[in-house]
Parts: structure tokens; sequence; C-alpha cells
């Protein structure tokens, strides 16, 4: 399910490049002005990795890069996408209770909402990352490795990350996929906090259960999706 905000702005807003924290601390603090954050930020779901089953878009609008910053003009539009419902109901009441939202001490005034559920009636789907997909592990000595579509074991990594999503939401096994690295697109290196996270902005046709392409679809592809990574959109 997706729920599309958009804001008004009452002059130019200009955003460091990298704003996925402050947007995912936005959507967290929406949902606790209806006191519903501590399961969605604190708890989530599984009982060895905790998944958060939402995603968030990059911030679309008229813009210009103006140093080292993203300044947006006239108005704002983002959206969150997840495959729970509860999760979408309650941040849509956050918005009809208070038709706002705060981003770096900014208030922006909504004015736009629509909630869709994308249904996929084919057993295949090519998605294209609207933001970097992020397949990473970690090493004995506590460093990050990343992996990439030209790695071989990018697509396996993907998979598992998929079914353990999948069997943390729902019970019984996940429905068999299979991926196929359309385009590697480009690699992308984002700031989250104070760290660095590499990622790749690929295509990918995902083949299998309709339902579990529409979970992909609504929880993002890959880790940190609720950190704004792995947002796909349908080719």
């Amino acid at each position: 399910m997706q729920i599309y905000l958009t804001f008004k702005l009452d002059e130019t807003l200009c955003i460091p490049l990298s704003y996925n924290y402050q947007l995912q601390s936005s959507i967290y603090s929406k949902l606790a002005e209806i006191g519903f954050s501590d399961f969605w930020h604190d708890e989530g779901f599984g009982e060895t990795q905790n998944f958060k089953m939402f995603t968030f878009s990059p911030l679309s609008g008229s813009y210009s890069i103006v140093d080292k910053k993203i300044c947006f003009e006239n108005e704002i539009s983002f959206k969150v996408r997840s495959p729970i419902f509860e999760f979408c109901d309650e941040l849509q009441r956050s918005f009809e209770v208070r038709p706002y939202i705060k981003l770096f001490d900014t208030r922006l005034q909504l004015i736009g909402a629509g909630l869709t559920n994308q249904h996929i009636n084919d057993g295949r789907a090519l998605f294209s990352a609207a933001s970097p997909v992020i397949v990473s592990t970690v090493l004995p000595d506590r460093k990050t490795e990343y992996f990439y579509p030209g790695d071989d074991c990018f697509i396996e990594r993907l998979k598992n990350n998929y079914k353990n999503k999948f069997e943390s939401a729902y019970e019984g096994n996940a429905p068999e996929i299979d991926i196929q690295v359309v385009s590697e697109g480009k690699k992308v290196v984002t700031k989250y906090k104070n760290i660095w996270l590499n990622g790749n902005k690929c295509e990918l046709l995902v083949k299998g259960d309709c339902f579990a392409l529409e979970f992909i679809y609504n929880s993002g592809l890959g880790e940190k999706n609720s950190q704004g990574f792995g947002f796909v959109n349908i080719r």
C-alpha cells in the first residue's frame, strides 16, 4: 500500500543532499503524534532481525543544486509504502489529525494526499530502483563489505533478504522468486547520519508469485528500506 504526500513550500527549502535520516525521523514523528511510533520504531517484525516493513521515496519537485544542497521550490512530494495495512492507515490518520510535517525544523503544510494499492497481475515485474539498493555483510573486523549487481552473490543475498522479510511479516514460507539483473545502473554513495552507505540504482526483473512481487514493491528491495533505500518503481 502506498501513501502519496504533497506539501506546500512558502519559500525555497534548501536541505543537504543526504536527507534520508531527517525524512525518516519526520515519518516516525508523525506516528508518535497519535501514539503509534513505539512498535514501528523500536520493535518491528522478526525475532533475530528487526524489519520495520516500510520504505519511502526520494523527495520530488522542482529543484536546483546550490552549494551542495538541494533547493526545492513551490512544493515537494514523496511516497511511503508498506505491505502492512496498519502502518499506512496509522500514518494517514496522523495527517488527518495534523496536516503537516516538520523537516529540518521547517513546518510543511500538507496540500495533497492519496492512498493507493498496487496490484500486480503478471508473474513478473521490472523493478527500477528510485533509491539505491543496498546489499552488504559485516566482516569479522566489523567493517562493512558491499555487493553490487556484477558480484556473484548479489542475487542470492537479495533473495535471502526478501525471504527473511516476508517470513517475518507473514506465517509460512516465502514464495520462491527469480531475480535477473537487467541494468547494473550506477553506484550511489549516501550519507545516513554519520555513516556512508553504498548501493546501486539498478534495474531488476523479478519473477514469481504475484503476492510476492507486490510485497517487494511495498517493502523495498535489499537492506535498510525504512531508511529510504531500495524503493523501487515498476517499469
